[in-house]
């Protein structure tokens, strides 16, 4: 089982189809060598060379078009010179091919070229690109007349017939079909769990030969006379996937039967050595074969065998790129035929033992696959459908049931990618539009220049009902079941980011979010509830993915039907740094002298309350010196913007605000201090607006900055755009300031004084919410090992019943409360108040509620 997990894909082939394959960039099936005879289909394989997609400029569509029109144009004049351009049925290959003169058709064509490259020389601006893509088409074209005379397969016709010509063959272990050819590439793993990607106990041919009858009893007898769709039938139904769970299991059951069958032994005898002993000695046909995708590209292949003298036969092109991109993963041999032959087969052997350093450390889980662009045009379906994965899953989970929670995890790189969930497969031609599917979109991650005043902008990620190809509709209506424009925000969106989508079947509840470390930081939870009636979530079947204007790279794609606790970390809630270890600090190097600090007398009472409020400060500006030094290292200078600077907002925020402070948009409200924020020494008394939240003039920046509300900050977030902004919808004006005059004189005067983080924090900590009096005699005060601290007239607490505060008995000896607030309850009260539908246990041990 374990040799299994680890085993990897081998093929064979010759040095034409070597020399063609190194130059192509790519590993193709019998079906895309067919193709290569049509100069369109060989000019998008040129545009797909990892060389042409360097150039930056061919991003452009209009130099793409160029290009496109250009190589074709280049493809079909070379064909032609050689006598190898051929017409077929709807391949227009140019648009003057009507013309029955070869002269004048020769002429045009030459024409065109020069047309093209005059065009695509001007846009590119450089000529080391256009040699590049003259020489790339030109050998491609060549290799390509070459390779479609020298085709390679062993029963091309049935191989039609069985549809294998679409898959590139390969042995999963050991190849020992010498007669493929003596260039052996060994595939990475992961290539196996291509959706594309599949395997056969024995070649797909033996089927169709009858001979797996003979080799595999169980099947029966082979039908006589031979029923081909029968026989063809049985190898589709027979095909394993490593993504479906249980695929190891299956495979050695049945590789110790055929073993002990040929070596007349019974099946307990059978063990990993005996198997590769048979699989050694029986014809290449005879052991595992493995049908990969169409296409591989050159990054695919791990390790490459050649004897000396064909790496010598090399054209000096494709020696060149041998030792560039294969020079630490290429072995010569000085072997020939039978020699060479042992000894590939036995370093093969050697390599796929479970325990051999060169094997992956864990096998890979699920589907992977690299989605390509396609405007979400093409949906490409999972080979394993849920019903499948739910079986293979209950013989291991018995109290799996039809209602049972579906978890699908998958990792992805950059996003623009669509997962579709459907009754049926999705098929282009026949869409039924009352079979809804569940789309779940997730947005290209957010990108720009950190040199760019810009704010943070994300597209819209998605849960909706539906077909996919609505997707440009519901992004233009804004039609969305769940929505998200801050599902990247805090993530590390520059490595694969792990994702999970959770189907409550029975009660229509889909859940996406984040699993793995991005969870940590970002828990955004894309959610909806689907009447059965819009999308019934019990018959969902089939899974897609596609893409829509990047290539998407996705790996290890699992069904599960049981949380995986590993992908989802927790946290506690309830941790709360500690501050004993400054304290001890202070008093442990220094005293402080309280028969020295400043006792207010009784017409003190009666000033502005901000005077204790400096009086505070300043102290803990004197302890903050003592513990951290005079020169603190964190005082930042301030920005000369103020609350208008735009950077401080934009991708390049970390550095400037590492560097300078802001003004806190929530002044002396401000209740989560940060470092690069300032506060007003003195507090305010500005009156509470008479509409609060229900006010007007929220749109306007000076009315916001001359009023309370309540949750609402005091200033707004500059508009990158300022004053030509065009945007006047009330959303946008609520949150954005647009260099309104007058703000800054506001700023000046508010934040004069301005109070740091340290201090601000030492401030909450002791929350400044009681009175010290000092009505007694200087001798009794003496006496006293502690301030005496007596009830003042209590003021009514500005947050009122939605006071986070209102069970500290500090806070309320200062400020009265609506009645109906617990005062005994240390839970923080609930800002949804009666309103709120959170009733899980977690959120009411943390928050109170009052009593309906």
């Amino acid at each position: 089982m374990g040799w299994l997990q680890t085993v990897q894909p081998v093929h064979r082939c010759k040095l034409e189809i070597f020399e063609s394959i190194i130059l192509h960039g790519h590993v193709m099936s019998l079906e895309y060598m067919d193709n290569l005879s049509k100069p369109k289909f060989v000019a998008n394989s040129i545009l797909q060379h990892s060389q042409i997609r360097r150039i930056e400029r061919l991003k452009i569509s209009q130099c793409a078009d160029n290009a496109r029109e250009y190589i074709t144009a280049l493809v079909s004049d070379i064909y032609e010179k050689a006598g190898f351009l051929k017409r077929y049925a709807g391949d227009v290959t140019e648009s003057f091919t009507t013309h029955v003169d070869d002269t004048a058709r020769l002429a045009d064509r030459a024409e065109l070229i020069r047309r093209k490259e005059r065009a695509l020389s001007a846009q590119l601006k450089n000529q080391e690109d256009m040699k590049t893509i003259r020489a790339k088409t030109k050998e491609i074209a060549e290799a390509s007349i070459k390779l479609n005379l020298n085709k390679s397969g062993i029963g091309y016709s049935v191989d039609k017939k069985l549809g294998t010509n679409k898959a590139i063959f390969s042995i999963l272990g050991p190849h020992t079909g010498h007669h493929y050819g003596d260039v052996v590439l060994i595939f990475k793993r992961e290539i196996l769990h291509h959706p594309d990607a599949n395997f056969s106990l024995q070649a797909a041919t033996s089927y169709f030969s009858g001979n797996c009858y003979e080799w595999r009893p169980w099947f029966g007898t082979a039908p006589n006379p031979k029923v081909e769709s029968t026989q063809i039938d049985l190898f589709h139904k027979t095909k394993l996937h490593p993504s479906v769970p249980g695929y190891e299991y299956a495979t050695a059951l049945e590789l110790i039967a055929i073993t002990s069958r040929k070596m007349n032994k019974t099946p307990v005898e059978i063990d990993l050595d005996k198997v590769i002993q048979r699989w050694l000695t029986v014809d290449s046909h005879e052991v595992i074969e493995a049908h990969l995708p169409p296409l591989i590209p050159l990054d695919y292949i791990e390790q490459i065998y050649m004897p000396q003298s064909i790496y010598k036969a090399l054209s000096e092109n494709t020696h060149n790129i041998v030792d560039d991109l294969f020079k630490d993963c290429l072995t010569l041999s000085d072997k020939e035929s039978k020699d060479y032959n042992k000894f590939v087969v036995e370093e093969l052997n050697e390599r796929f033992r479970p325990d051999d350093p060169h094997s992956v450390s864990r096998p890979t889980r699920g589907a992977i696959l690299t989605i390509p662009s396609t405007n979400f045009n093409d949906h490409y379906v999972l080979p394993l459908t849920i019903s499948q994965a739910e079986e293979q899953y209950r013989h291991d989970h018995p109290h799996i049931t039809r209602e049972s929670t579906i978890y699908i995890y998958w990792q992805l790189m950059n996003g623009d990618m669509m997962l579709t969930l459907s009754a049926k497969p999705i098929d282009a031609d026949e869409t039924n539009a009352k079979d809804s599917c569940l789309i779940c979109y997730v947005a290209p991650k957010s990108s720009f220049d950190a040199s760019d005043d810009v704010e943070y902008h994300e597209q819209t990620s998605y849960l909706n009902s539906g077909q996919p190809y609505e997707h440009s509709v519901f992004v233009s209506e804004k039609r969305f079941a769940g929505k998200s424009n801050e599902f990247y925000m805090g993530c590390n969106t520059d490595d694969l980011m792990t994702l999970c989508l959770e189907i409550q079947r029975a009660t229509g509840v889909v859940n996406l979010s984040h699993a793995g470390p991005n969870a940590i930081y970002n828990h955004q939870k894309i959610s909806w509830k689907f009447p059965k009636t819009e999308l019934d979530t019990k018959k969902l079947e089939f899974i897609h993915v596609s893409a829509g204007n990047r290539t998407v790279p996705i790996r290890n794609l699992i069904i599960t039907f049981e949380k995986q606790e590993d992908l989802h970390l927790t946290l506690n809630p309830d941790f709360i740094k500690g501050t004993s270890y400054m304290t001890e600090k202070a008093s442990t190097e220094t005293r402080i002298d309280r028969t020295q600090m400043h006792h207010p007398t009784q017409d003190d009472q009666n000033a502005a309350s901000h005077g204790l409020v400096t009086q505070f400060l300043n102290r803990v500006s004197q302890i903050k010196d003592i513990v951290f030094g005079a020169d603190d290292s964190s005082s930042l200078k301030p920005c000369p913007k103020g609350f208008n600077c735009l950077i401080q907002f934009s991708d390049n925020a970390k550095t400037h605000n590492s560097q300078y402070s802001h003004p806190c948009r929530y002044a002396e409200l401000c209740r989560n201090p940060e470092p690069n924020l300032t506060h007003p020494r003195a507090p305010r008394e500005l009156p509470h607006c008479s509409s609060d939240t229900n006010c007007k003039q929220l749109c306007d920046p000076i009315h916001r900055a001359h009023f309370f509300h309540t949750d609402l900050p005091f200033y707004l977030i500059p508009c990158r755009r300022q004053k030509s902004c065009n945007d006047n919808s009330e959303g946008h004006r609520k949150k954005y300031s647009h260099g309104e005059e007058g703000l800054e004189e506001i700023g000046e005067e508010t934040f004069e004084g301005r109070v740091d983080y340290f201090s601000l924090k030492i401030f909450f900590h002791f929350h400044l919410s009681y009175t010290v009096v000092s009505a007694q005699s200087t001798q009794h005060r003496q006496k006293m090992q502690k301030h005496t601290i007596v009830p003042a007239t209590r003021v009514p607490c500005k947050w009122g019943s939605r006071c986070r505060d209102a069970a500290d008995a500090k806070h309320c000896e200062k400020y009265s409360h609506p009645p109906g607030i617990e005062k005994n309850d240390n839970r923080i009260p609930c800002k949804w108040g009666t309103q709120c539908h959170d009733h899980k246990s977690d959120h009411r041990r943390k928050y109170s509620h009052p009593s309906a």
